[in-house]
């Protein structure tokens, strides 16, 4: 069955995209700047950023749509971006962060671990303790992590793959396990705030890693991928709703959450964060 479109406006409202450099990263910035918000449309690359944000404007010239650069996998990055959006917006009403990194071989980040947990989880929790002030700022607020439906295989005692051999697909999908876990997580933590925080599956993307070949032949395109998200950042049915997995507009149970497992996440990004 067709879903209704999505029409609830969001004009004078601030929607931060991390990962707009992505197909599905640019098409929710698109959605969003439709619906009236104040985009923001970031990539570790500024061109990628900027490539999003000129196909939206010409396509609606009217957009209000910036481009900026963030590397989730570069303190100084973060903490430059953090200082410049507290000068350039008030508050932030949205944030969508489309979990997208991989790597077929272990790489280090800057911040000293391996890149893709650096930019699928412990760069985003140091974001949020960067930004959350912005949205406390506009509660009632919300946080989308999109993830990949393609998760599993968490080792807290070797998230970086020091000890176990690198693998890019089993690093992925430990990352989006843990990027679940980190929602659900940040939904508790910030709820007093009147931030709310959940994960969207928005189904299989064309050209998730995570897919094998038999799953990417049913993949669905970016602006169909989109739907879930657009729709989670914007409708009123999902209005204090936190620490939840959404797929389909509909809330789904996930094997993942696991209270005792959460705080172990919650702790194991402290650490990090602060190393």
């Amino acid at each position: 069955m067709a879903k209704a479109a999505i029409t609830d406006e969001i004009h004078g409202k601030y929607c931060l995209v991390t990962g707009a450099g992505t197909s599905l990263g640019r098409e929710i910035g698109r959605s969003l700047a439709r619906l009236g918000g104040h985009v923001i449309l970031t990539s570790h690359d500024f061109g990628l950023a900027e490539d999003a944000r000129s196909s939206i404007v010409s396509q609606q010239p009217s957009a209000q749509a910036l481009a900026m650069t963030l590397d989730l996998s570069k303190r100084m990055s973060i903490n430059e971006f953090g200082e410049m959006l507290h000068e350039r917006v008030p508050q932030l009403d949205v944030w969508v962060n489309v979990v997208n990194r991989s790597s077929r071989t272990k790489i280090e980040s800057e911040l000293g671990f391996e890149i893709t947990w650096t930019m699928n989880v412990l760069g985003p929790y140091i974001l949020l303790r960067r930004l959350q002030d912005l949205l406390k700022a506009a509660a009632p607020s919300r946080i989308i992590n999109v993830v990949s439906p393609f998760a599993g295989g968490l080792n807290f005692d070797d998230p970086d793959f020091d000890t176990h051999a690198y693998n890019g697909i089993k690093a992925y999908r430990a990352s989006m396990q843990a990027a679940r876990l980190l929602s659900y997580a940040a939904g508790a933590q910030m709820a007093i705030h009147g931030v709310t925080v959940n994960a969207a599956v928005p189904g299989t993307v064309r050209g998730d890693p995570g897919a094998g070949i038999v799953s990417g032949m049913f993949a669905r395109s970016p602006e169909q991928a989109a739907d879930t998200p657009t729709w989670m950042a914007v409708s009123p049915a999902v209005q204090g709703v936190t620490g939840k997995l959404f797929m389909e507009r509909e809330q789904v149970k996930c094997k993942f959450r696991d209270p005792a497992a959460m705080q172990q996440l919650w702790e194991l990004l402290e650490r990090q964060a602060n190393r």
